[in-house]
């Protein structure tokens, strides 16, 4: 290459160079010398000045919010909207940022708003912001450039360059607002939860829960048991942490859909939802129930309020508590109670029988200590109150290992029958099973639940400590 080809080359290139940087700031006249440039506040109120905000955006579509204030806080409400159709939380979002909106000037008489996307023929979002008074702003969002995306006010020609996140902000569509609570609202299933029914999981298993009443119940006897019953498909207590961590998180979240598939359909069958599995609940401002229908291809499920008028797409994992067997949900532990509660305990083997009675010394009796106090005798001796820990332990801490397919009656090698502040019985009646393993039955039903041997030698052995 000669030398004089060279210098053309070089030319050509710084040529270029400098062209492109002069079209970069003819796409972008001012931007850099706006970033120096303080912010003006375009429009500034308080939330509680604010009347209306009316957005148009560049699609043509439009939508207005409205505000209502009293004595309990401001609500946020679309117009032409029922009230749980749209997310409060997210209007209140838009209504903020509208209260408060700054930028920096570019120009401050633009003779060319077509290079910014604010020319009358230029497709632009609109908002016009309204207060109590019935004075509005309206805000007209062009292009957006590097730093920021133009906009003017008031149809006058001075342009200002806003925030990119704040445009964001202020020109989401209508259906970003949409509420993707499928009841409407949130529920904390955790803290209020009063009874729940699934019809049916899907072996065809109908269960129903509630959370225990304890408002009778003095403390240490409500700790003694867990906070769920199951009263269908049999009645027995629950295990809170696999109930909480299974059925109860992905319902939890299963009640926040990703999106809303359609409004008013006039055929469930395409969603799976004319036959749907139905779970009913109960919390303490809440009585519904959703209905769950079929999943899509991709990890989708199509969930509806009973009543409602939305088909939502949920998480189609977050409903995989229908697949699991309810059984791992119920509490292993055979006989919760609390001493307290227990007046006598007896235990029979083969010919021998020995009995445990108890008495109750409340604390505003007690002239030794100012605590309750449990004392008792074996077969008419004195036990230790480390003996009677031990005893009442060993009764109370027996769980099952596993559940049998096919109950059956049998004779009882060993029975430990509790009786009641209140009169009533509650019982254990155990026989050999395999080799390590005794069957229980509870309270005289069936022989249903496999327990390690060890169970009742720890109960046996207990005794004999105490005697």
């Amino acid at each position: 290459m000669t030398k004089n080809t060279k210098r053309l080359l070089f030319g050509v290139i710084a040529v270029a160079v400098l062209g492109g940087t002069y079209a970069a700031l003819l796409l972008h006249p001012a931007e850099e010398e706006a970033d120096s440039v303080p912010s003006e506040e375009l429009v500034s109120m308080d939330t509680a000045d604010l009347a209306s905000v009316q957005v148009t955006l560049r699609d043509g579509s439009s939508f207005t919010m409205t505000t209502s204030s009293d004595d309990s806080g401001t609500s946020y409400t679309m117009s032409g909207a029922s009230e749980d159709d749209y997310s409060e939380s997210l209007m209140q979002g838009l209504m903020d940022a509208a209260c408060d909106i700054s930028a920096r000037p570019i120009e401050e008489t633009c003779s060319d708003p077509e290079k910014y996307g604010l020319s009358a023929e230029d497709d632009t979002n609109t908002l016009v912001i309204t207060d109590t008074d019935g004075t509005a702003v309206t805000l007209t969002i062009g292009l957006s450039g590097e730093l920021g995306t133009y906009c003017s006010t008031n149809g006058g020609t001075a342009v200002y360059l806003l925030d990119s996140d704040t445009a964001e902000t202020l020109t989401q569509a209508q259906s970003y607002y949409r509420n993707l609570t499928v009841l409407g609202g949130y529920y904390s299933l955790s803290d209020e939860l009063k009874s729940l029914t699934i019809d049916h999981m899907d072996d065809g298993t109908t269960v129903t829960l509630s959370a225990r009443d304890t408002s009778d119940m003095d403390s240490d006897v409500a700790q003694a048991y867990s906070k769920y019953v199951f009263t269908a498909p049999l009645s027995c207590d629950a295990d809170d942490d696999e109930l909480s961590t299974g059925l109860l998180s992905g319902l939890q979240s299963g009640l926040t859909a990703q999106s809303i598939v359609e409004d008013n359909p006039s055929d469930l069958s395409r969603y799976g939802l004319d036959d749907p599995t139905r779970i009913e609940l109960a919390a303490s401002s809440l009585d519904a129930a959703i209905l769950i229908g079929d999943e899509t291809d991709d990890g989708g499920i199509y969930v509806m309020k009973e009543g409602g008028k939305t088909v939502y797409l949920c998480t189609a994992s977050d409903y995989s508590f229908l697949e699991e067997d309810w059984n791992d949900w119920r509490s292993t532990n055979l006989l919760p109670c609390a001493l307290s509660e227990v007046d006598k305990i007896t235990v029979t083997q083969g010919d021998e029988t020995h009995t445990v009675d108890i008495t109750h010394v409340e604390a505003d009796e007690n002239e030794s200590d100012d605590a309750d106090d449990d004392t008792a005798t074996l077969d008419g001796a004195d036990m230790t109150d480390d003996a009677l820990e031990q005893f009442f332990l060993a009764i109370t801490s027996v769980n099952y290992t596993r559940l049998i397919d096919d109950p059956q009656d049998a004779a009882a090698s060993a029975t430990v029958t509790l009786t009641m502040n209140d009169g009533s019985t509650r019982s254990l009646a155990f026989t050999k099973g395999g080799s390590r393993e005794y069957l229980v039955s509870v309270d005289g039903g069936a022989y249903a639940y496999g327990v390690p041997q060890d169970d009742l030698t720890s109960i046996l052995d207990a005794l004999t400590t105490g005697a």
